[in-house]
């Protein structure tokens, strides 16, 4: 165990993880895409002198408090029936098992989901909004969002955040 200790922070185990507290798998994914740590702490302009729009990257506090926001919910959907709204949304979404697919779909549920239980002020109003230049597609905007606390229109672009656990690797 001591081996696991002195290793970088990159690959150091995360103790007290408050996804593991969850049964259902749906549900631990869930509440890890909340939770997890942030891959992104702010973003890396590569061309400075070009005129681009200002990129924000929500900080952990950000996402802590989403987190705690929908703790009862995440509780809910844990331990009753509620399971199963869940698990037929994440079913219902294409390639539902491929991984960013699956993180597309876990933070969808919490966007629509969150919304209509006002635990946040995010309405989504598009996803993959696919972008063509002529008949050539050139990219896709992940999520297109009001923000009624603010009264602003934003565009969040998802990067995947799982860290793939695997109980046996304690046992090395």
């Amino acid at each position: 165990m001591s081996d696991l200790v002195n290793q970088p922070t990159p690959n150091r185990l995360i103790v007290n993880s408050p996804w593991e507290r969850y049964r259902r798998p749906y549900v631990r994914d869930l509440a890890y895409v909340l939770a997890c740590p942030n891959v992104l702490t702010q973003w890396l302009d590569f061309a400075p002198h070009q005129s681009t729009h200002t990129v924000a990257v929500h900080s952990a506090q950000f996402w802590q408090t989403q987190f705690e926001a929908y703790e009862q919910r995440l509780t809910e959907l844990d331990t009753t029936a509620a399971y199963q709204e869940l698990t037929r949304y994440l079913l219902k979404r294409p390639s539902p098992n491929r991984l960013g697919f699956h993180f597309e779909g876990l933070l969808s549920f919490w966007l629509e989901d969150g919304f209509v239980r006002k635990l946040h002020p995010y309405e989504t109003l598009a996803s993959n909004v696919q972008l063509y230049n002529g008949k050539q597609t050139t990219g896709e905007l992940d999520l297109i969002l009001y923000n009624h606390a603010e009264q602003l229109v934003e565009h969040w672009e998802l990067a995947i955040k799982f860290f793939l656990w695997d109980q046996h690797l304690l046992n090395l």
